[in-house]
């Protein structure tokens, strides 16, 4: 299988985990504030912001390269070019910005492959930076200096997108982690008795695990395992009505799961819960 040659490749650039811890340490510091980080991610979208963005450039980029290497034949397709290339890099940089808010929370393996996405996309805006230059008469070349820098940038902007690609699709990177749970509609017994005031507990509800709250007379719930990377809630803190995660630092309101900071950009399932005969149950709310 081609992929698995390909990534043995990449998993033997261990060199790329201590520049990984670095470099997450300094994007920490610049997106310090709740609200960049927020911003960032997408959470005022409800969708990662970053793979939405990184669809303009490359096709920008890839519109932009045929035309240059058509310009030979037909001259008036460089201004085309040109404009393209140019509004390719302009996403590509906002791309890159919102790609490094997802980036500062990979750990492992998967920052090691964040680590060589972020390296080659930079190197590819460099090359595209420098083509630009040429195009825009910034810089001294011609249509072919022009031309090779964008060839060599399109080049590296293919491995890129292929690592970005397995971060999405190989490590699930940014991708909920309720995406394949299903809802059910049956009222499920809960294994505890009592959620004392104030605190997280942690129960099974058959197959799920929830963290249940208690607020007065009502209790709330939604599942325990984090929609970022899979933490577990219950071992988080009560923040007035929301429950923050002990990893990442993610909000969610306790009546209904929906986040409210991130790096989640999705909200926790939400279960309403009754007493019937003497116990607890739960159930998936929107499940009927």
């Amino acid at each position: 299988m081609i992929r698995r040659l390909v990534n043995r490749f990449f998993d033997a650039q261990t060199w790329a985990d201590d520049v990984g811890e670095t470099t997450q340490k300094i994007i920490r510091a610049i997106y310090r504030p709740a609200g960049v980080r927020d911003l960032l991610h997408g959470v005022w979208l409800g969708h990662p912001l970053h793979p939405l963005l990184t669809d303009v450039p490359v096709g920008a980029f890839t519109a932009g390269l045929l035309l240059d290497l058509l310009t030979g034949a037909y001259p008036g397709l460089y201004d085309g070019a040109n404009l393209v290339t140019l509004i390719g890099f302009v996403v590509m940089a906002a791309a890159i910005v919102s790609g490094f808010a997802d980036y500062m929370d990979l750990e492992s393996r998967a920052r090691r492959y964040g680590t060589l996405h972020s390296l080659f996309m930079i190197l590819s805006a460099a090359f595209y930076l420098f083509s630009l230059l040429v195009r825009y008469g910034f810089a001294p070349g011609t249509v072919f200096h022009s031309t090779l820098t964008a060839v060599l940038g399109y080049l590296l902007l293919t491995v890129g997108a292929y690592l970005g690609g397995e971060l999405a699709f190989g490590f699930g990177a940014q991708v909920t982690r309720h995406a394949w749970r299903g809802g059910g509609d049956k009222w499920l017994a809960l294994d505890v008795t009592e959620v004392p005031e104030g605190s997280l507990m942690k129960a099974k509800a058959g197959t799920q695990t929830l963290v249940i709250v208690r607020k007065g007379a009502q209790l709330f719930a939604m599942h325990d395992v984090c929609a970022h990377q899979g933490c577990s809630l219950a071992a988080g803190s009560i923040i007035g009505d929301e429950i923050q995660c002990p990893c990442h630092g993610s909000r969610f309101r306790i009546r209904d799961g929906a986040v409210t900071s991130g790096p989640s950009v999705f909200d926790q399932p939400a279960y309403e819960i009754r007493t019937a005969q003497g116990r607890l149950e739960a159930r998936r709310v929107g499940s009927r």
